[in-house]
């Protein structure tokens, strides 16, 4: 991604000034090919919808992902805590005898 900013001393921030932002976006295809693009944008409305549901759907699955993840991370926490409350005990039955 190309991102360019000018910073003039005449510039002024009068609230008649209107700033124009072009932005291209970097698609990423399933075959581990990147095209990016730079200076045009010349993906048709279809294309950029794809793009946009492929990308979304990436989002959901490793939303589903995350959470699965959170789950299984609390549960081992428990576990270890557990464990750990375990081990107290036996060290200090052992330390009494």
């Amino acid at each position: 991604m190309k991102i360019t900013w000018s910073a003039e001393s005449d510039f002024s921030s009068s609230d008649d000034e209107k700033h124009v932002a072009n932005m291209c976006f970097i698609v990423i295809k399933h075959d581990n090919m990147i095209i990016s693009l730079d200076d045009e944008c010349d993906l048709s409305y279809d294309e950029l919808y794809d793009a946009f549901e492929s990308l979304y759907n990436e989002f959901k699955t490793l939303g589903y992902k995350y959470s699965s993840l959170k789950k299984s991370h609390a549960c081992l926490l428990v576990e270890k805590d557990a464990l750990e409350k375990k081990t107290r005990i036996i060290i200090d039955n052992d330390n009494v005898s």
